[in-house]
Parts: structure tokens; sequence; C-alpha cells
């Protein structure tokens, strides 16, 4: 008895098709978002700041070059931490590629970034710390680091530390990149024997709420018209701005002010500042930098080039004569 053709035939094929999908070599093995375009979502604290404006321009920059489509999406305010596992799931349900994300919250944020992992979506963290393991990558400012200049800063400013007193602007609470600013402005101030004599959190993450703090917490100095601080560090640009305004608004009501005052990030109208004396000097990070490289470390882990743990995006002091002098500076600012 004779196999009828068609049969042989198809056959045939079944034994060409098991023989295809023979296991490849694990280093020839393709995924694939190896293949095509990715969809990357990015997740910032918040939307509408400057400083998150120009951390979207830096990740549009690395996805026109990498052909990579993002989702940028945030939270309307740096306090709602809901809002924010809100988008996490949501982009997990969407099935996208991979997530990068700037976690308002280091515990809070854990258990979505552990799902998410775990439903196959890689996640690079940028900006704040995370707490857990389950991130590729860690793309931020050395934050610690950042406080320690400027505490390095205010004290060359002020000549010598003894008897000194000086005032710490945090941000919000719980929020971990600025708090590891504060832990190390707070380490290198009190060793080299300044006296921290306040350190508020702002009553909200807005630019208002930060003024109302810094107000009413440098009110409580103010002697026969005097400011009686010698110096100020604010952990970002909401709460150096805010006490911009704060200490502008003191001398307006010709109370007079010695107080040297280093701010962290950089705006414009921080700049500016800096140009005309209302602050001495800027600690700044590279939000452009960051933006850029958290969707770049995302984009090559997903086409499976290796990622490394952490990456630093970099710090700097900035000061009115350098801010004159180096031309690399101004473009980091904006600075015209």
């Amino acid at each position: 008895m004779h196999t009828p053709l068609p049969l042989v035939f198809l056959l045939s094929l079944a034994l060409l098709a098991s023989c295809s999908r023979r296991p490849q070599p694990a280093g020839l093995q393709t995924s694939p978002a190896a293949t095509g375009q990715l969809t990357i979502a990015v997740i910032p604290k918040s939307t509408g700041a400057e400083f998150w404006e120009t951390v979207e321009e830096g990740a549009r920059q690395a996805a026109d070059e990498l052909d990579v489509e993002i989702h940028w999406e945030g939270p309307i305010a740096e306090t709602e931490i809901a809002e924010q596992n809100k988008i996490i799931e949501n982009m997990v349900n969407l099935q996208v590629d991979g997530i990068a994300l700037a976690p308002l919250n280091p515990k809070a944020m854990r258990k979505p970034v552990e799902t998410a992992v775990s439903a196959g979506i890689p996640v690079v963290i940028f900006d704040s710390a995370i707490d857990g393991d389950a991130h590729t990558s860690f793309v931020a400012t050395d934050n610690r680091q950042g406080g320690v200049l400027g505490a390095e800063k205010l004290l060359e400013l002020l000549g010598e530390a003894d008897g000194k007193k000086v005032m710490l602007m945090r941000f919000i609470q719980g929020t971990a990149s600025t708090e590891a600013r504060a832990q190390g402005f707070l380490e290198t101030a009190k060793a080299a024997g300044l006296q921290v004599a306040a350190d508020p959190f702002s009553e909200d993450a807005t630019v208002a709420g930060c003024k109302k703090t810094a107000a009413n917490t440098l009110e409580g100095f103010v002697r026969d018209g005097q400011l009686e601080l010698d110096g100020i560090f604010a952990c970002n640009d909401r709460a150096s701005l805010g006490m911009l305004a704060a200490l502008e608004d003191l001398r307006k009501s010709n109370v007079k002010v010695a107080t040297k005052f280093v701010g962290f990030d950089f705006t414009p109208r921080l700049v500016e500042a800096l140009e005309h004396g209302g602050i001495d000097a800027l600690v700044v990070q590279n939000p452009r930098k960051m933006g850029y490289l958290a969707v770049k470390t995302l984009a090559l882990h997903l086409r499976g080039e290796p990622a490394e743990a952490r990456i630093d995006t970099g710090v700097e002091v900035v000061t009115r004569q350098r801010l004159e002098s180096d031309e690399a500076i101004r473009q980091l600012v904006g600075a015209k």
C-alpha cells in the first residue's frame, strides 16, 4: 500500500519545521523586542515642573535616536503616590516593553515595580532610589554627594564654621533624592562645626508651599531688623525658589540679610538670581542626561545589551564666576 502523495508532502513539511525549531546557541537568540520598535513608559515624579520638562527632553532625544516610542505620564504633584502606582499598573496592563520610573517613595513603589518585573517588563529607576533589587539599573545623581558639595561650598563662603548658624531647607518627607542630599549636607556641616539651627520639611511639593515654610522658619531668626542666620542650603529647585522668594520678601521689608545661600538644581529664575547675587552658588545635576540615559539604558537592555547596575549622571557646583567663564556650564544650566 502506497502512502498518498499529499500526506508524504505534509510529513516532509513537518520534518523541516521541527528541524528549523532546533534551539539556537544562547548568544544567537533574538527576542521580539530586539527586532522591532520598542514602547517604553517613562514615569516622572510629576509633570509640568521645569526639572521634569528637561528630563523629558533628554528621554525623547534618546527615543528618537534609538527608534523607541515613549509613553510619558506622571502624577500632577510629587505627593500623589497612589496615582503614580496606578500609572505603573496601567502601563503593565498596556504591556509596554519596559518602564523607566522616578519613584515618589522608595517603599511604596517597591511592590508595583516587582509586579511589573514579574510580568516580564524590566524597570529602570531614575532620579530617586527604590527599595529592593528587582529593577535593572539605577540612573541618578549621587545625591548624597550633592549635599556634601553644598555644605562644603557653604563652609567656603562662610570662611570658618565655629559658632556659625545655618538652615537646611528640605523638600517633602519621603523623597529619597532630597533626603540623601539633606543627609550629605547634615553630616558634612556638623562634622565641620556648623550649628544646624533649623531643617524644616516643606508644607507641600509646590514653590508656594516651600516659600511658606521658608518664610515661617526665617521669621524666627529675625532680631532687631536683621536675619541672624549665617548660611542656608536648599535641597531642590522648588525649595530653592521658595527660599529665594522668602529672602527677597525679607529684604523688601527692610530686614538686613547677609546670609550666604546655596541652592540645588537650576531654573531660569535661579540662574538669574545667581547672576545678580541673590544666590551665592547652585549645586546642579543634569536632568537632560538623566532622562536620556534612563531611556537608553532600558532600550539597550531590552535589545540584549548588558546594563550597569548604577549610572551616575554627575553633579556640579556653579558660581557666578564659573557661569561667566565656563561655556559647558552655561550650556548645562541654559544660561543665555
